[in-house]
């Protein structure tokens, strides 16, 4: 996922990135989350949000379902959902766990070939669902992964939207865990202690800086750089660069 925000915004879209980022600092609520969720609107062109805590297993694979956040998805397709198993076939779901990479929706329909699946998908394109961008991060600590969905009819017009949501996703997976009910998983948030060097690193990273330009700007090895970056994942038990940087940021060890 991406560390920095895509160097083609507007005035407008980089503003409201940045609020969004702050903003999930302090939700502390569902409510407080869905307000912020449906912030996104005014950056990308999405008519339909839904984000799905789910159970996985030591290979990110899917277990069940832990928790639900509906901003806008109809309630007629989620009972429909839910009702006839769709879990089970849906492509993007499929895809989505075991891997936690960036889907567009068009691209992984074109792949899904069976008769159930092809049912599947006309019966989500009835409802508007038929153009999205799926993300979401796997928390190997608490067994937990997340699924952000945003749907609209020009989702997949410009790859921009999926930059910018691989930059806020991070962030908003936090604000997830953060939200969730203490009965429904362990706390993601712990107190942790990274060294001078490591707070170097991730200072640079959130600058969007590669190991190689790191080593250049420290004067050190980039294997040394990698060893640092290997070193924080562990410590902030992150999946990516981009969720190191948004714990970092939540736990107070860099700034914002």
């Amino acid at each position: 996922m991406l560390t920095r925000v895509p160097s083609d915004l507007t005035q407008h879209e980089l503003v409201t990135a940045l609020e969004l980022i702050h903003a999930s600092l302090n939700v502390s609520n569902e409510e407080e989350f869905k307000t912020l969720l449906s912030r996104i609107e005014a950056l990308i062109p999405c008519s339909h949000i839904i984000v799905v805590l789910a159970k996985i297993d030591e290979y990110t694979r899917f277990q069940d379902f832990l928790n639900m956040v509906n901003v806008s998805y109809p309630l007629d397709w989620i009972d429909l959902y839910m009702k006839e198993g769709y879990a089970e076939i849906d492509p993007v779901l499929r895809s989505h766990f075991g891997r936690f990479s960036t889907q567009i929706w068009s691209e992984t329909y074109r792949k899904a070939v069976s008769p159930r699946e092809q049912r599947f998908i006309g019966n989500a394109e009835a409802f508007g669902l038929s153009e999205g961008i799926t993300l979401g991060i796997a928390s190997h600590r608490q067994g937990a992964g997340s699924v952000f969905s945003f749907a609209g009819r020009s989702m997949s017009d410009h790859a921009r939207h999926a930059m910018l949501l691989e930059y806020l996703i991070p962030h908003l997976h936090i604000a997830l865990m953060r939200t969730l009910s203490p009965s429904s998983i362990p706390n993601s948030v712990h107190n942790t202690t990274i060294s001078h060097r490591e707070r170097e690193v991730l200072d640079w990273m959130k600058e969007g800086k590669t190991s190689w330009e790191i080593s250049q700007i420290l004067r050190i090895s980039e294997r040394t750089v990698n060893f640092h970056v290997q070193n924080i994942l562990s410590k902030l038990q992150a999946s990516t660069r981009g969720h190191a940087i948004a714990l970092a940021i939540q736990q107070g060890l860099i700034g914002p």
